[in-house]
């Protein structure tokens, strides 16, 4: 759905593309791809990732281990060397903004208080800010599928359905909800407007170890977007009102009128 939006705008996007030679022309770049095709531009961007500057701190001397990925560190953030922790992108994990400043808290309540707080990893929540934006938290279907097989529960809820969306327009785009099958939330992914403000909801619920009942039964304000995120919700009980007693149950309440 990204892609079709940036394809849309004129955007070319080649993936699995393997670029054999770069060289630069009195226009500007030419990119030789496999296959013999050529791309002319003004400008190359590079965006390779980022690498730990750690080279120059000495950290041999102080009996701290780490690698090309950064500072190695325990589930707590300690390094080798008991008394010194590393936080944020020099940890060589997730490289967010809001990864520092949870693993910062999590040494801050270890350090000081001697709160074990775990490093968890399963609870942080990624942006892409494209336009629809792209956000997500916790286990993908694909991903909770190969642990749990087929004891989960996968709600969707477009935004077309949604009525703050279509008064402003901005109708592409859903809310999946992936839960085991006793309704504790495994994982969401939203691609839509303001994605990465809807995935906040999700994210605690995720924290807290929620049940979508959690999130069906919440009260939301008309019209959000937020409110697609509790339609998903209430969609696992969708499929409730299949199952024997269920059905038993609505039969005798439509006999008593």
């Amino acid at each position: 759905m990204v892609l079709d939006s940036l394809r849309g705008e004129g955007i070319s996007i080649r993936g699995n593309t393997k670029i054999e030679l770069v060289e630069k022309t009195a226009g500007g770049i030419r990119l030789q791809l496999a296959g013999d095709e050529r791309i002319v531009g003004s400008h190359l961007l590079v965006a390779a990732g980022r690498m730990p500057n750690v080279d120059s701190l000495n950290l041999e001397a102080a009996g701290i281990a780490f690698s090309k990925r950064g500072i190695t560190v325990d589930h707590l953030l300690r390094s080798s060397n008991r008394n010194v922790y590393a936080a944020g992108d020099v940890s060589g994990g997730l490289q967010f903004t809001h990864v520092a400043g949870y693993q910062a808290g999590n040494i801050i309540r270890h350090a000081l208080f001697r709160i074990r707080a775990r490093n968890r990893t399963d609870i942080i929540p990624w942006v892409t800010y494209t336009d629809p934006e792209l956000a997500h938290v916790g286990l993908t279907e694909a991903n909770a599928r190969s642990r749990f097989g087929d004891n989960i529960r996968v709600m969707r809820f477009p935004f077309r359905e949604n009525d703050r969306a279509v008064a402003e327009n901005k109708t592409k785009g859903l809310v999946k909800v992936v839960s085991k099958s006793n309704g504790r939330i495994l994982g969401a992914s939203i691609v839509g407007p303001h994605a990465g403000e809807q995935i906040a909801m999700w994210s605690l619920a995720l924290s807290q170890g929620l049940k979508v009942s959690a999130i069906a039964s919440a009260v939301l304000p008309y019209p959000t977007l937020s409110e697609a995120g509790k339609r998903a919700a209430i969609g696992y009980y969708a499929g409730l009102a299949q199952r024997g007693f269920t059905r038993a149950v609505i039969g005798m309440l439509k006999w008593f009128g």
